[in-house]
């Protein structure tokens, strides 16, 4: 959230998906304004993932960046523009 937050995601979106399905625990949508902004927010959410300790997230929408998808496991996050 703290990498959404400062890269000024809007429309940030939480949901615990614990109990409810085997996919994830949690999901996040947000939106960017423009594809630069939406690869930017994938950019550092990769980033951000990766200091935490996690292993590299697997990432569809890349260079397009209409729509961006992050699966790290048990977190999921969806960015539009």
């Amino acid at each position: 959230m703290t990498a959404l937050d400062e890269s000024k995601a809007e429309e940030t979106v939480i949901i615990d998906l614990a109990g409810k399905t085997s996919i994830a625990d949690w999901m996040i949508i947000a939106s960017g304004r423009s594809t630069t902004q939406v690869g930017a927010l994938a950019d550092r959410i990769i980033k951000a993932l990766k200091e935490a300790g996690g292993s590299t997230p697997a990432v569809e929408g890349f260079p397009a960046n209409d729509w961006v998808l992050i699966d790290a496991g048990d977190l999921i996050v969806h960015l539009f523009r």
